[in-house]
């Protein structure tokens, strides 16, 4: 989902302003080389990406964790038999992938 916003905010303004007026019940931390994203923690499982580019915001469902990730890609595989029914026993299905980030989306239009 990509968002227009007025100004382009820092990671450290995102994170800020996430942690004080979005939720607390979430993690948030920088995320790849050069710290260009941020990642939302719902859950082991579910989360969402963060990145900004110029005056604009693009909000991505993600696995938040570099092992979670490891099963999602795995999930296109052969092993998706066994890797599916993990996600959808954790509550990670892709609707709850699309809420997160509507959630976040709407928070970050209103604010920025």
């Amino acid at each position: 989902m990509i968002i227009k916003v007025k100004s382009s905010p820092s990671n450290e303004e995102l994170i800020a302003a996430l942690r004080r007026d979005f939720s607390k019940a979430y993690s948030y931390r920088e995320f790849g080389l050069g710290k260009k994203t941020v990642l939302v923690r719902k859950s082991v499982f579910l989360g969402a990406q963060i990145s900004v580019k110029e005056n604009e915001i693009t909000i991505q469902g993600s696995p938040p964790s570099f092992g979670s990730g490891i099963l999602a890609g795995l999930a296109m595989t052969e092993a998706a038999i066994f890797v599916v029914p993990l996600f959808l026993f954790t509550g990670a299905t892709p609707s709850k992938f699309r809420k997160l980030e509507t959630e976040i989306a709407l928070f970050l239009s209103s604010k920025f």
